[in-house]
């Protein structure tokens, strides 16, 4: 039986695909939140792009959507959708 490392199966076949598009987000988020101030950065919770090509931002609360949509031009993005998590979806 083949022995294979953890990394090799993470970067291989369906695994990798979804390790890849994970880094892809990752990045990102990591992106837009070098951009935000750092009071509306610390609650971004995602970021991603829709099938139109809009940079899709998550936030944890209402407020802080309502304050990143106000300085989207600030972030360079006229095409930029801001959604709230769900009352729930992130806790465990």
């Amino acid at each position: 039986m083949p022995s294979n490392s953890l990394a090799e199966l993470l970067n291989s076949g369906s695994l990798g695909q979804l390790t890849a598009e994970s880094r892809r987000l990752q990045d990102l988020a990591d992106s837009v939140r070098e951009r935000l101030p750092a009071e509306e950065a610390a609650h971004l919770v995602a970021a991603n792009t829709d099938d139109k090509g809009r940079l899709v931002l998550v936030m944890d609360a209402s407020v802080w959507a309502a304050r990143v949509r106000y300085m989207a031009r600030e972030l360079g993005e006229d095409r930029i959708k801001v959604r709230v998590l769900p009352r729930g979806a992130g806790s465990n």
